[in-house]
């Protein structure tokens, strides 16, 4: 029997062990550049609305918008609220933070007012805390923690309903949150790692390095292609994730000649022009992508003779229903092997 087991636990082992090692593994990423602040002692909530990073400063008891090329503070205003702010995100229009153990708050983009309030509908013991915040596909995602225990909770803000509920992948200590290229991401402060959230399985699925400067609340954030992580000692980071695009930008076939493409304005609401050059007649395949990789809406698949052209994406899918804010990737397919793909980005 004692044979038997030991057999049985070594094959378990074998199959378990490569799929385990490969859920772990370290995603490769580039520290693009580093900003320091002198004002906020500690930086806890961070977003980005299109144009700046904001971060919550607990301290000043204010939200400041930072200019993500100088890292400069730009503007910003007090705290709406008593308590200090700790997750914050932007639905697109306004923010939304949490700075209490149960109530969510909607606040003004334009002047920091609080625009409504509700207890989050969600089972939860007395001690937890909605820490963290990030927006997805119209839904608002909230880190709830209590003590050594913390879960993901979906909410309909609408109807002010849990829509879905997600595990932190056994991370004990999970600080920031931000939903980017089809994963949630959350800073294990435990082991100084940022981690990578299958939404799906509830498993992580790769790592990548933060600064051991980080034993309480940070804010993470991202614009759609970098991502934004703050630490205890006033400092932001931005990484270049290289390893995980939904589609991957960097297995682009050599192309014989370049292909011009590009689209204005970027962010958008509600229509934005994609404008590409071609050296030759070709057939054209243009296409919109959501950041998962799946096909939004086909704008173009047929002839274009050479020379620029312009198409008109009005921010609809192939049903002709309004698609929710979000990064969405353009693909230019250029005689069904030359491609060039960018991003956008939707803000209503």
């Amino acid at each position: 029997m004692i044979n038997n087991r030991n057999t049985m636990v070594l094959v378990l082992l074998i199959i378990i062990f490569p799929f385990i090692l490969l859920s772990q593994e370290e995603i490769e990423m580039n520290l693009v550049d580093q900003f320091h602040f002198e004002y906020p002692s500690t930086i806890i909530g961070l977003t980005y609305d299109g144009e700046y990073i904001w971060m919550s400063d607990i301290t000043a008891d204010s939200l400041i918008a930072i200019d993500m090329i100088t890292g400069e503070k730009v503007y910003g205003f007090p705290f709406p609220l008593d308590p200090d702010i700790y997750g914050l995100t932007f639905d697109g229009e306004n923010f939304w933070a949490s700075a209490s153990r149960f109530y969510l708050y909607k606040i003004s983009h334009e002047d920091g007012s609080i625009i409504t309030s509700f207890q989050i509908p969600y089972p939860m013991a007395s001690n937890a805390r909605i820490t963290e915040l990030t927006w997805h596909n119209d839904i608002l995602y909230c880190m709830n923690t209590s003590g050594y225990s913390s879960v993901i909770v979906g909410v309909d803000v609408e109807t002010i309903t849990c829509v879905d509920t997600i595990g932190t992948a056994m991370c004990s200590t999970p600080t920031g949150l931000t939903f980017m290229n089809g994963y949630f991401w959350l800073n294990d402060y435990g082991e100084f790692k940022i981690r990578k959230v299958n939404p799906d399985t509830w498993q992580y699925e790769g790592w990548f390095p933060h600064y051991n400067l980080c034993y309480g609340n940070v804010g993470i954030t991202n614009d759609g292609e970098y991502m934004y992580c703050s630490d205890n000692f006033r400092n932001v980071y931005k990484y270049e994730i290289i390893e995980n695009s939904a589609i991957d930008e960097n297995n682009i076939d050599t192309l014989e000649y370049p292909i011009q493409i590009r689209t204005y304005p970027n962010p958008f609401n509600p229509t934005t022009t994609i404008s590409f050059s071609i050296q030759e007649g070709s057939k054209i395949d243009l296409s919109v992508y959501n950041i998962k990789g799946q096909k939004i809406k086909t704008l173009a698949n047929n002839e274009f003779i050479k020379g620029s052209h312009s198409i008109v994406w009005n921010g609809v899918d192939e049903f002709g229903k309004n698609v929710s804010s979000g990064v969405y990737l353009y693909k230019l397919n250029v005689n069904g092997k030359n491609e060039a793909m960018k991003k956008c980005l939707l803000l209503k």
